[in-house]
C-alpha cells in the first residue's frame, strides 16, 4: 500500500530532477493543474527538461489521504530555492500502485503569496 513516506519520496525526487525524472514516475496520461495552466505528461517533462532546478527544497506539513486500496494523494507545502528565490505552495499530488510501485497521475499547486 501506498504510504507517505514513499510518497514524499517520490516528491522530492521529482522536485529535484528533469523531465525523465518525471517520464519514470508518472503515468502517461497524467496531468499538471498549475497555475494558469493544465499539463500533460510529456508537457510537463519537456518543461523540466529545461527547467534550472531548485538549489533546495523543503516539504512540510504533509498529509496523507487514501483514496483506495491501490491510490492515495500526498499534500504539503513545498519550499524551493534557487539563489536568492523563493517560491512557496501548497502541492497536492495523486498516485496508483501499479507493479508495486507509486505511480505519479495528478499534481496540482497553489502558490502561497
Amino acid at each position: 500500500m501506498l504510504n507517505l513516506a514513499t510518497l514524499l519520496a517520490s516528491e522530492r525526487q521529482l522536485a529535484t530532477g528533469d523531465g525523465d525524472t518525471y517520464r519514470r514516475a508518472m503515468r502517461r496520461d497524467a496531468l499538471f493543474v498549475l497555475p494558469g495552466m493544465v499539463l500533460d505528461a510529456e508537457e510537463c517533462a519537456r518543461a523540466m527538461d529545461v527547467s534550472p532546478g531548485w538549489d533546495g527544497v523543503a516539504l512540510t506539513d504533509a498529509q496523507l489521504l487514501q483514496v483506495g486500496e491501490d491510490a492515495a494523494s500526498v499534500v504539503y507545502t513545498f519550499e524551493g530555492r534557487r539563489g536568492t528565490e523563493v517560491y512557496r505552495a501548497t502541492m497536492a499530488s495523486t498516485y496508483v500502485e501499479e507493479d508495486g510501485r507509486a505511480v505519479l497521475v495528478l499534481h496540482q499547486q497553489t502558490p502561497l503569496g
